[in-house]
């Protein structure tokens, strides 16, 4: 028998080993129960270089922008997507920005991403080629841009069976699969991106820089305690500090005002909403896609049913039961114009929906920025259970000290311990945000977001943009 001898460790080889095993900790997640996963803990000048290996941030034109998801597992990749796109036009430069939050996999939101904003952008140079256009006109384009492309998404699967519920009901089986299915044996991605859908967040800038559109299609919230919307309005106060307020609604399940809104629509449907969730499986109430809660039962019956992904997204026979009369998911956004107040001006903030316009808060107060978010950031704070206003103000203040200490080049400030100071993104008030999020000065929290050693994804995709107007 061969046996194997090792010499003991040295004393300098097993001071190795306790200084590499005391670089690491262990956390629940604050998720609670028994479960624990290693972390390796890291010193603030580690925090930020690990930040912004993982983070995708940077700055273009007057937006900051990071978009963030750690784990590194290819199943968990990030489904957020987010465009700023600068557009000459006769009349001058607009600024186009978008979010969108794709939910169920990839294909629907990178199907939005190629053809939302250039949608948007011919029709808004269509429109400007014949002469000046309307606040509304403008908010008309956002949204019908909005609607189209989700109708196109369906129509690509209708155009599949052009004779609709009456040709699916004759066709075999095997009729069905030759219809839909690729040389290669997989369906279709007109047929995968129906069980998928995807959030839009829309901003439009005109050249006077005066003048932002802001667009809205769902929210993947679904607590109750915790409600802001994608959108907050950052600005400065006549006496000194900042404020910030919410721009637009949230679309989701802790939306009361929705789920009556479903109820009215769906009359006598006890099942349209259950546990606040759409059919009782989408947090969202408007989304781009989602085709299978818009087209008739029959579609997923007889065609989504039969592929792996109708299963794997959780969708159930329960679920097609409750498709009586669709539509369940509205593709109709919210959309608001706003004058952007200066510090000697007033203007109204005007909304073009069918809610009642909000009205200008604050004489005298200036408008600085424009805070979008999918809701990774909002998830971020989810256990600490504090109000939304506590948020309002921390962003508003974290925002207007980034940009105060950016526009005086000063490095004084307190913000100024956990700054990047590589690649431009010192002063990125959205890399900020993100790092306030995932823990801030709480180092062992930080850390843990960063590097816990999880076979699962333990944050949801975070993409944050901030409109920079001073």
């Amino acid at each position: 028998m061969n046996v194997v001898r090792l010499s003991p460790a040295s004393p300098t080889a097993d001071l190795r080993a306790l200084q590499e095993v005391s670089d690491f900790a262990w956390t629940d997640m604050g998720w609670g129960g028994e479960d624990r996963w290693t972390y390796r803990k890291l010193t603030n000048e580690e925090v930020t270089q690990e930040l912004h290996r993982i983070a995708h941030h940077g700055t273009n034109g007057n937006i900051d922008y990071v978009t963030f998801q750690p784990c590194t597992l290819y199943e968990a990749r990030s489904q957020d997507r987010f465009v700023i796109q600068h557009w000459d036009f006769p009349d001058g430069h607009w600024t186009f920005s978008a979010i969108f939050d794709g939910h169920g996999s990839h294909g629907t939101v990178d199907y939005v991403v190629e053809h939302l904003p250039a949608r948007v952008r011919s029709t808004l140079h269509g429109t400007l080629a014949r002469g000046p256009a309307s606040s509304g006109t403008i908010s008309h384009i956002l949204s019908e841009a909005i609607i189209e492309v989700d109708h196109a998404l369906m129509r690509d699967f209708q155009r599949l069976f052009p004779g609709g519920r009456d040709e699916l009901a004759r066709l075999s089986d095997n009729q069905i699969d030759a219809m839909t299915k690729t040389k290669t044996g997989t369906y279709s991605q007109s047929v995968l991106r129906c069980m998928e859908g995807s959030t839009a967040l829309l901003t439009l800038m005109d050249p006077s820089g005066t003048h932002i559109w802001i667009a809205n299609l769902g929210d993947c919230r679904a607590g109750k305690t915790f409600l802001p919307s994608n959108f907050m309005l950052i600005s400065r106060k006549p006496g000194g500090g900042f404020s910030a307020r919410r721009v637009t609604e949230v679309h989701n399940g802790g939306n009361v005002h929705e789920l009556q809104r479903i109820r009215n629509e769906h009359t006598g449907e006890r099942e349209c909403v259950v546990d606040d969730r759409v059919l009782g499986f989408l947090a969202p109430t408007r989304a781009l896609g989602d085709a299978w809660m818009k087209l008739p039962a029959i579609c997923s019956r007889r065609v989504l049913m039969r592929t792996n992904e109708f299963w794997a997204r959780g969708i159930s026979d329960e679920h097609i039961n409750r498709l009586k009369t669709p539509p369940y998911v509205s593709n109709d956004p919210q959309v608001f114009h706003h004058k952007l107040r200066k510090s000697t001006r007033r203007s109204g903030h005007q909304r073009h929906s069918s809610q009642n316009s909000h009205s200008a808060s604050g004489q005298g107060e200036e408008d600085v920025a424009l805070l979008l978010c999918s809701d990774g950031l909002v998830d971020l704070y989810e256990d600490q259970e504090l109000e939304e206003e506590y948020y309002l103000k921390r962003w508003a203040a974290m925002i207007g000290e980034v940009i105060n200490n950016s526009n005086s080049s000063s490095s004084s400030s307190s913000i100024s311990r956990s700054a990047p100071e590589r690649n431009g993104s010192r002063w990125n008030t959205a890399v900020h945000v993100l790092r306030d999020a995932i823990g801030g000065d709480d180092l062992s929290r930080v850390s843990a977001n960063l590097t816990v050693e999880m076979e699962e994804r333990w944050i949801d995709d975070t993409t944050i943009l901030v409109h920079k107007f001073t």
